[in-house]
């Protein structure tokens, strides 16, 4: 005995996942998309149903401009002492726009980070100031950041 699917117990599922999704956080609409595929991958009509999802939380003004969600992301990623490379790579892979980098702040999250990890009178050697490169570099800051800290700040 087959079960045949109803389109519209299906279309109903999708618009409910949609509400779920962007009821726990903001997504992007790339996001849910890709969430949608994997939720609903076995259905025929799936692109269509994911348009649909899509538009329906569009027309609730439920997905917002996706610079100011861009913008609220990178503050949070900011906030955890991510640097603009690991900030702009996270949001590409969400689907939205890069934000601009702020070298004073960069910097002052960099300083932050070394004077968090070393005492402030710490006497740095080469292979430490190497390995703290590293460091800053593995958590996204850019080259000249990363210069900035070891050669003029420590």
């Amino acid at each position: 005995m087959s079960r045949e699917k109803d389109p519209q117990k299906t279309r109903l599922a999708a618009k409910k996942k949609v509400m779920d999704l962007i009821a726990r956080r903001d997504h992007s609409e790339k996001e849910l998309r890709t969430k949608l595929r994997e939720r609903f991958s076995d259905e025929e009509s799936l692109g269509e149903i994911i348009d649909e999802a899509i538009d329906f939380a569009k027309d609730q003004n439920w997905i917002g401009d996706p610079t100011d969600l861009a913008q609220r992301m990178a503050d949070m990623l900011h906030r955890r002492n991510k640097g603009i490379h690991y900030i702009n790579n996270y949001l590409r892979e969400k689907g939205l726009p890069s934000v601009s980098t702020d070298r004073d702040l960069e910097l002052e999250k960099a300083l932050s980070i070394v004077k968090t990890k070393y005492d402030e009178d710490y006497e740095f050697s080469r292979e430490e100031k190497a390995r703290v490169g590293r460091f800053l570099a593995s958590r996204g800051f850019d080259s000249e950041t990363v210069r900035k800290v070891i050669y003029e700040k420590l």
